[in-house]
């Protein structure tokens, strides 16, 4: 994990795929040949995409490296749900008790594996200054939160 969100050069590899993009849109707005605009159109669209997704993810990665090393970590059970509706893009969900507050969590696509839906113990992970948790520790992976995750105070 720190390795993927602080060595790997995720920003440079999205900066790069980036360029590549806008090189070929114009490569396809300058050229004749229409094998070439197929192709400069499908790279153009296929990098691009990664970069968006890259850009996207790269906040939460690096919040989730940072805490391996730092920060809060609340042990306890968290109750996942799984929609696999979407077989591309399974929906995860949990909820969580921290203290008196309620957690309702939910998490990016796992990287190598994916968890059940059901009641699992756990160990959140929360930095100072971040308004949501950077890290879900679970016993098969870990789970990155996004900034869709919100807490509750009180509740059941």
């Amino acid at each position: 994990m720190r390795r993927f969100g602080e060595v790997w050069p995720l920003k440079s590899i999205a900066i790069a795929l980036g360029a590549i993009a806008a090189a070929c849109v114009y490569l396809f707005s300058q050229s004749t040949q229409e094998q070439l605009r197929v192709v400069a159109l499908f790279v153009a669209g296929v990098s691009g995409l990664v970069a968006v997704a890259i850009a996207m993810d790269l906040p939460g990665w690096k919040r989730a490296a940072r805490a391996t090393r730092t920060g809060r970590r609340v042990k306890g059970f968290i109750k996942l749900t799984v929609d696999r509706s979407d077989a591309e893009s399974p929906t995860i969900v949990g909820r969580m008790k921290d203290g008196n507050a309620i957690w309702d969590l939910q998490f990016s696509k796992p990287i190598g594996w994916e968890p059940d839906s059901g009641d699992w113990p756990c160990e959140m992970v929360l930095l100072s200054g971040e308004p949501t948790p950077a890290l879900v520790e679970l016993e098969d992976g870990l789970l990155v939160p996004t900034r869709r995750s919100r807490r509750q105070l009180g509740g059941a």
